[in-house]
C-alpha cells in the first residue's frame, strides 16, 4: 500500500479551508492527525470479505443494530468476512481464503477502517478487525486478537441499553458503539462493527487528536483565545460528560482518550456542547451496574477514576503544534473542576465543599458514594433521572 500522502503543515495563520462533505472532513481531520504518527493512508483502500459459513461463526446482533447496516453481511448460510488491508499474520483465520467481494474504506486509528462511499448515500459504519500491523510500520501480534475485547464490547452495550430503558435520554454526550460482532467459534479471530450514521447529521465532528493541529485555527475563526475556548469547548465538557458517565451508567473509561473522544460543531465550526465517545468495551465497572436489575446502580465498588491527564494525551507531543504545559495544566484543573461539578449536580446531598483541592475532592467522593447517605443520594438521583 502506498503511504506517501503528503501531510499538511495546519499552518495556524494560513487560511483555512473546510471540505463540503462533512463526512470527508470528519476522516481527514482524523487520518491527518494519526499520520503524524502512524502513516496510515488519507487514500480510499480496499477491504477484501471472504465467505464463511455461518456454523464456523458466533454471531452476536446488538441493541439498536439497523437492518441497513448488518444485513450487508449476511449472504443466506454465509457471512462476509472482512480482512484488515495491512495483516500478515497467516494465523488469522481466513487469510487465504479467496476473496468474494471489496468494499471501500478508510483507514482512521488503529484496527479500525470507516466504511464510506460519498456518493452512495449508503448508511456510514466502522469496522475493527484482527491485524498484526494496525499501522504499516508499526507490529502488534496482540492485536491479531478480538475475543475479549469483543465480549467486553457486547457486554457493556447491553449494560447501557438496560439502563437507558429505565432512564430520560442522555443530554449533550453520544456513545457510538457496537451494533455487530462476528467471532470465528472458540477463536481469537473476529470482527466488530459500529453504527457511524451520526457522523451523517450534517454537522461537523472535530476528532479531539486533532486540537493540536486545527484547534487554534478554529478559535481564531470565533475571535477567541486558543486556551480558553478549548478550555470551555473541551477540558471542562469532557470532565462534565465522562462524570455524567459515571453517575448514569456506573462506568468509567479507562481509555477516554482524543483517539476516543469527538466534538460535535455546527456548520460554522462553532462547537455544540455535544460530545461523541467511541470504543464503549473500554469502560470499566465502578458500580454494581452489571448485577443490578430494577435501578442503574445501586453504589460504588471501587474507587472512581476521572482519567484527568488521558483525555488530553499527546497533546503535549505534537512537535510545533503542542499545546504549551501551563495551558494543559489549565485544562487539567478545568477538566476536574467540571467532573467535581457534575457529580455535585447529580448527587448534592453529599457533595463536598468546591473549595477542597482536587485530590481531596476525589477521596471525598470514594467515601460518600460508599457510605448509606450516598446510597439514599443515588436512588433519589434515579427517581429524577427516570422517563
Amino acid at each position: 500500500m502506498d503511504t506517501a500522502d503528503p501531510l499538511r503543515s495546519f499552518d495556524v495563520e494560513a487560511p483555512f479551508e473546510v471540505l463540503h462533505d462533512p463526512v470527508d472532513q470528519w476522516l481527514d481531520w482524523e487520518e491527518q492527525a494519526n499520520l503524524m504518527g502512524f502513516r496510515a493512508s488519507t487514500r480510499p483502500v480496499q477491504v477484501e470479505m471472504v465467505s464463511v459459513p455461518r456454523d464456523q461463526l458466533e454471531i452476536h446482533r446488538l441493541p439498536g443494530a439497523p437492518r441497513e447496516i448488518v444485513d450487508r453481511f449476511f449472504r443466506r448460510d454465509r457471512v462476509l468476512f472482512p480482512r484488515h488491508p495491512l495483516n500478515r499474520d497467516p494465523s488469522v483465520s481466513w487469510f487465504q481464503a479467496p476473496v468474494r467481494e471489496r468494499w471501500s474504506a478508510r483507514f482512521t486509528s488503529s484496527r479500525t477502517l470507516a466504511m464510506f462511499a460519498p456518493d452512495s448515500g449508503s448508511a456510514l459504519f466502522s469496522l475493527k478487525l484482527s491485524t498484526d500491523h494496525p499501522h504499516p510500520d508499526f507490529r502488534q501480534p496482540e492485536k491479531t486478537k478480538l475475543r475479549q475485547e469483543s465480549l467486553d464490547a457486547i457486554e457493556w452495550v447491553q449494560v447501557l441499553a438496560r439502563i437507558d430503558r429505565l432512564l430520560a435520554p442522555l443530554d449533550d454526550v453520544d456513545l457510538v458503539h457496537e451494533v455487530l460482532v462476528v467471532l470465528e467459534k472458540d477463536g481469537e479471530t473476529g470482527f466488530m462493527v459500529r453504527d457511524l450514521r451520526l457522523f451523517q447529521d450534517g454537522r461537523h465532528y472535530l476528532p479531539a487528536l486533532s486540537l493540536p493541529w486545527v484547534g487554534r485555527q478554529i478559535a481564531r475563526r470565533h475571535g477567541q483565545p486558543f486556551d480558553r475556548f478549548w478550555g470551555r469547548h473541551f477540558a471542562r465538557r469532557v470532565g462534565r460528560a465522562k462524570a455524567r458517565l459515571l453517575a448514569r451508567y456506573g462506568l468509567w473509561y479507562e481509555t477516554p482518550n482524543p483517539q476516543n473522544l469527538v466534538i460535535q460543531l455546527d456548520p460554522q465550526l462553532r462547537p455544540t456542547g455535544r460530545l461523541v465517545f467511541r470504543d464503549v468495551g473500554d469502560g470499566e465497572c465502578a458500580t454494581d451496574a452489571r448485577e443490578s436489575t430494577s435501578a442503574p446502580w445501586t453504589r460504588l465498588l471501587a474507587d472512581i477514576r476521572p482519567e484527568t491527564r488521558t483525555s488530553f494525551w499527546a497533546f503535549g507531543e505534537a512537535g510545533a503544534h503542542s499545546v504549551e504545559a501551563g495551558v494543559l495544566e489549565a485544562w487539567y484543573a478545568a477538566h476536574d473542576d467540571a467532573y467535581f461539578a457534575e457529580l455535585s449536580d447529580w448527587f448534592p446531598e453529599v457533595a463536598p465543599s468546591p473549595a477542597l483541592p482536587r485530590e481531596a475532592r476525589l477521596d471525598h467522593w470514594n467515601a460518600a458514594l460508599r457510605s448509606d447517605p450516598g446510597a439514599e443520594a443515588i436512588a433519589r438521583a434515579f427517581v429524577i433521572a427516570r422517563r
